[in-house]
């Protein structure tokens, strides 16, 4: 196949990274990029480099030279910049200026195995952990920030756009990392951890409230409404957030509840009070409430009518100032447990709040397809700025392939997925068949193109002597 070819539409959506390159290096860039979309095995540089066609025109050190030189503030600049080229295309990405934007957080295990990788540590690993018995796992953990879009072809659950990364290694002041790296590290790898322990490093929330407040100036005006669970519901980034950001997440049951504070009488002496009277928790509420309110929703796809009630109240131990509005949900069939959500911003209805969590699923869905089909987890860096910036590759091409499947729906131009009859009630396409499609119709233009010119080869010349017309 010629180096770095693809369809014309998806070669568009790449020309909003031009301005993060120069000429050399936006080329460079572009064939990691069309390498990445077709390798078919695991993701190492040498495979990205046959891929793209480009293994013999171009040194292998441009390869990793794409993927590890950028800053931080070029990728995600450039990644921003894809998610604004679109906007002028179709209106399904920005249907008015005032519309909110819905930003999914969390973070993402990505298992590693062999030595000598760069900033790997022991991790939690959630999906083999249980409540009584914590496993842990070798690896890098990324906190990931995702832009929730109702794509075309996607009905009403959407897509998680990752639009921001950043590598968590750890969160220990005292110089440690979560738990020790595996024994008989290399001399690399025991400098770089030397090294990374003599500052202090940021925990999840530090790292999650400094991409909220990119997305928050990059709003400009609008409302966002940042979605995370549990875990990034904290003080860090619940309080001295933007003016235009709202948080929605999960409540724990048993979480403290305060009353707000009551007027101050005339005269009196001391500081104001802070918080008023403690309130029942959730869960107290949820026992002993009668009379509980149906609410229609849709979430996950479907029609579901839950029973809730709301109550307005002081998480003065998550944040101090604003009180927040809680949402109770109970399962009429009562195979489920009740649950509790909240929101800063009280004005929203009890629907949007619900609906609005329901969303975060999306970013667990990325994250499957990114590791399942783009190899995210396949990267073995042994340097720090390629642990950095070959990862989020994965996420990027994920986010272009959703765009490029996009456009070619709204225009009428996607293609039906294979039928599999095993799956009858299929309604929307997968994301490998979206980059099935993708990978298709570059073929087709490989097949089409005119064949590439014989590579002109110079033979040495020979060290002997001519033979003289005597001894012929």
């Amino acid at each position: 196949m010629p180096a770095g070819i693809v369809p014309e539409s998806f070669r568009g959506l790449l020309a909003a990274f031009a301005g993060c390159f120069g000429a050399p290096s936006y080329r460079n860039f572009e064939l990691l990029i069309v390498g990445w979309v077709h390798c078919l095995g695991r993701r190492t540089i040498t495979a990205v480099a046959l891929a793209s066609g480009a293994a013999g025109a171009r040194h292998i050190s441009v390869f990793p030279a794409a993927s590890a030189r950028r800053t931080s503030a070029a990728w995600a600049g450039s990644t921003t910049s894809v998610v604004g080229a679109v906007r002028p295309r179709g209106g399904h990405l920005d249907p008015g200026a005032e519309q909110a934007l819905y930003v999914l957080v969390d973070d993402t295990l990505a298992r590693k195995g062999g030595k000598g990788i760069s900033l790997a540590t022991m991790h939690r690993d959630p999906l083999l952990s249980t409540a009584r018995k914590p496993f842990c796992s070798f690896g890098h953990v990324w906190v990931v920030l995702a832009l929730w879009v109702p794509l075309p072809m996607g009905g009403a659950r959407g897509f998680a756009l990752p639009v921001l990364f950043r590598l968590y290694v750890g969160s220990k002041r005292g110089g440690k990392a979560d738990a020790p790296s595996r024994p008989r590290a290399g001399k690399r790898q025991r400098t770089a951890e030397a090294a990374h322990a003599a500052h202090p490093r940021p925990t999840k929330l530090e790292l999650a409230r400094e991409l909220i407040g990119l997305v928050a100036r990059w709003a400009g005006e609008r409302p966002v409404y940042v979605v995370g669970d549990s875990a990034y519901a904290g003080r860090t980034v619940l309080e001295g957030r933007p003016a235009n950001v709202a948080v929605i997440s999960r409540l724990r049951l048993d979480a403290a509840l305060w009353a707000r504070p009551g007027r101050r009488r005339p005269g009196q002496k001391g500081r104001p009070r802070r918080r008023g009277r403690r309130l029942p928790a959730s869960k107290a509420m949820a026992a002993t409430r009668r009379r509980w309110d149906p609410q229609p929703i849709t979430i996950y796809g479907r029609q579901v009518t839950p029973l809730v009630f709301t109550v307005t109240a002081l998480w003065y131990h998550a944040l101090r100032e604003q009180p927040v509005q809680i949402v109770v949900v109970r399962d009429p069939s009562g195979r489920r447990r009740d649950e509790a959500f909240f929101c800063t911003d009280r004005t929203v209805g009890i629907a949007f709040i619900l609906e609005t969590y329901a969303r975060r699923w999306c970013l667990e869905v990325s994250f499957h397809d990114q590791k399942q089909f783009l190899g995210f987890e396949d990267p073995q860096n042994q340097t720090d700025q390629a642990v950095a910036r070959t990862a989020p590759v994965a996420s990027i091409v994920y986010a272009l392939v959703l765009l490029w499947y996009a456009e070619r729906a709204q225009q009428g131009l996607a293609d039906r997925w294979a039928i599999r009859p095993w799956y009858r009630s299929k309604t929307t396409p997968s994301f490998l068949d979206m980059l099935t499609a993708l990978r298709q119709d570059s073929w087709l233009l490989g097949l089409s193109a005119p064949p590439c010119p014989a590579p002109c080869l110079h033979k040495a010349p020979s060290t002997h002597p001519a033979p003289t017309q005597a001894a012929a």
